[in-house]
């Protein structure tokens, strides 16, 4: 939490404001409101990631939140979690495959999104992008995100499975750290062929594969061509699902 300063006019102080009618008062009363709208954003943030990260585990290269593997029934199907209802099975999967302000909408509000996820059997981790424009800082910070929601929810009691998203610096190594071997995972490609680099995002499923080695590949969006189909259950677009809803592949 954010240390305030001792100012002699802080209202916590319970003194006395200088004459309403001076300048030096109305620039120390302007100031005021500054740090505290400022304060009370720092707050906000800093609580939400604080009581997270004290639920979870850190690697020890680059301090990403370690998940667990996840290993329960395959879902039915996956939806993306502002378009369930009431009436949604069980037995979908929420996703986070939509955009990041979608996805900041749920993550601001944790314990509504996790009620919200109560009557599913599983979900599915977070998707914050990594894109080419985007810094590094920019993309490590995504990455230990998606991670830390994952660990945090599986702290708590639930189901998630891992949506390994990563970067086209498919060789580094903060994307991958933290994430299980040997567990039921998410892949996306949507966005891959039409802005993204598909022999990249090939080679990143393909050092997936080889340090992750994972049982099932809950693959959301469109076959890239040359990926291997292997342990793959290939589910459409949400916004371009066709009538018969998706494909297995074995």
């Amino acid at each position: 939490m954010m240390k305030k300063e001792n100012h002699p006019y802080h209202p916590s102080n319970n003194k006395p404001p200088l004459d309403g009618n001076s300048a030096e008062s109305e620039a120390d009363k302007q100031e005021e409101l500054e740090n505290e709208g400022i304060e009370t954003f720092l707050n906000q943030v800093d609580d939400t990631l604080l009581f997270m990260t004290m639920s979870v585990t850190m690697t020890s290269e680059n301090e990403m939140p370690i998940v667990t593997p996840y290993a329960g029934p395959i879902p039915k199907d996956i939806l993306g979690l502002y378009r369930t209802s009431d009436s949604t099975p069980a037995d979908t999967a929420p996703h986070f495959f939509f955009s990041d302000k979608k996805i900041r909408s749920f993550w601001n509000k944790p314990f509504a999104t996790e009620k919200k996820l109560e009557k599913f059997n599983s979900s599915i981790s977070l998707d914050f992008s990594m894109t080419a424009e985007m810094s590094r800082p920019q993309k490590i910070y995504s990455a230990f995100l998606n991670k830390l929601w994952a660990a945090w929810l599986q702290s708590r009691g639930h189901n998630v499975i891992p949506n390994v998203s990563f970067p086209n610096e498919y060789w580094e190594n903060y994307w991958i750290e933290g994430w299980p071997k040997h567990s039921i995972i998410a892949i996306s490609s949507v966005g891959v062929a039409r802005h993204g680099n598909p022999e990249l995002w090939l080679k990143g499923v393909e050092r997936i594969r080889k340090e992750l080695q994972p049982t099932h590949i809950l693959r959301y969006g469109p076959i890239v061509p040359g990926e291997s189909q292997e342990n793959c259950i290939y589910f459409n677009n949400d916004n371009n699902r066709a009538a018969n809803g998706r494909k297995r592949f074995s």
